[in-house]
């Protein structure tokens, strides 16, 4: 070898390394998922079952005393988070979703009915914690609207009636925190940066738009009442925020600059599941074939989902996708499976419950962006939800 290839050698070699890596992460997503998912394709219900049981078994050995779950304990990579405010906010949320989970996948055994009730009575009791965190951080509206859609389930299933009296008291009290925090152009979202005012300015975003539309209509199929006000703004900013080839874009203030790799169709991935089925959820016209293309689209391109997951800042992925966008994608695709022919949901239920499946934890657990230590609960919460709704092509 001579001097000047030498010299280059180590340099070459890196390269060779960085763009192996990159291919690998590019085709397989990170932390060995896609191998895993390789090792899993075309398995049937035993596999799916046993994954929904160690998410059961997590959620229950991991409730806290008082019901919920989670806490503060942090890394030093979580997202800004005022205090106090942010962390009850974070636990009625991730808790919210734990107990919806646990209700979507529910076995019918003790344990899990006994933890469905401990939740439930965290929730109505703690509920009101969750307020607008500071002038500029609305965290609170994720807690009430996951709140307001465990409960909603939980109405399907109580059957004494204080305990159906109370549950409906505090739906009531969701939709009138979620009335309050309705930013300025309708719609809702969780950050106020630029003019701090009583009612939330620009920056309703869409994604979080649709996860409270989505959870009113699951209350009010149960009766509970919903200012019809709030969903017509709310649908109207998703209709803005919509783009002609049904992507959609982050933001209101997003309309600006619609090619922004996050405005994208891999941008989407998760936005676009979503955004469907609140429109869908509220009488607007969704095509039909604009709910397969979600799911084609999320199947061929899901990877640009699953390379963020576990990235520790917002944003830092292609497409500038983050972790947290992972499961909130596969959670709305599933809400899809009703909405679109049944050989297509078939195909769709194991594509993504193979995936699912393929990343669980040794706990049990699932998570896809660390949030204190509130990141299993919720991330399980979505996955078993996920889950539930996939069983049906596992059985014959």
């Amino acid at each position: 070898m001579n001097t000047s290839l030498r010299r280059w050698f180590p340099f070459l070699v890196g390269i060779a390394v960085v763009l192996g890596l990159a291919f690998a992460i590019s085709r397989h997503g990170v932390a060995g998922a896609g191998a895993r998912a390789r090792e899993l394709r075309g398995m049937g219900s035993a596999e799916l079952e046993r994954a929904v049981a160690r998410g059961l078994a997590y959620l229950v050995g991991a409730q806290n005393r008082d019901g919920s779950w989670g806490g503060p304990a942090s890394n030093l990579w979580d997202i800004y988070a005022p205090v106090p405010g942010s962390f009850y906010a974070f636990q009625v949320g991730a808790s919210s979703l734990a107990l919806s989970g646990l209700i979507d996948a529910d076995d019918g055994s003790p344990e899990v009915s006994a933890s469905i009730r401990k939740a439930t009575d965290f929730v109505l009791k703690h509920h009101g914690t969750a307020r607008r965190v500071s002038p500029d951080t609305l965290y609170n509206v994720w807690a009430h609207a996951y709140a307001l859609e465990a409960l909603a389930r939980c109405l399907g299933r109580e059957t004494d009636g204080a305990r159906i009296g109370a549950i409906r008291r505090v739906c009531d009290e969701a939709v009138d925190f979620l009335a309050r925090f309705e930013f300025v152009d309708g719609g809702w979202g969780y950050y106020n940066f630029d003019l701090v005012s009583r009612r939330p300015e620009h920056g309703a975003t869409s994604f979080t738009t649709a996860a409270v539309l989505t959870a009113m209509r699951a209350a009010a199929d149960r009766g509970i009442a919903i200012p019809k006000r709030l969903v017509d703004r709310a649908v109207a900013l998703l209709e803005t925020c919509r783009k002609p080839d049904w992507s959609f874009e982050y933001a209101w203030d997003h309309r600006f600059s619609p090619s922004h790799p996050i405005n994208k169709w891999n941008g989407s991935l998760a936005r676009t599941p979503s955004c469907e089925v609140a429109l869908g959820a509220w009488g607007r016209k969704v095509p039909d074939a604009k709910y397969v293309e979600a799911l084609e689209r999320l199947k061929a391109q899901g990877r640009f989902l699953q390379i963020a997951r576990k990235y520790p800042y917002p944003h830092e992925t292609w497409f500038y996708n983050s972790g947290y966008f992972c499961f909130f994608g596969y959670y709305y695709a599933s809400m899809l499976f009703d909405r679109v022919p049944e050989a297509v949901a078939n195909v769709h239920r194991k594509s993504i419950s193979d995936y699912l499946i393929s990343v669980q934890e040794e706990d049990g657990s699932f998570w896809d962006y660390q949030l204190y230590s509130y990141h299993k609960a919720y991330g399980t919460g979505y996955v078993l939800s996920t889950l539930a709704r996939c069983r049906a092509a596992r059985r014959n």
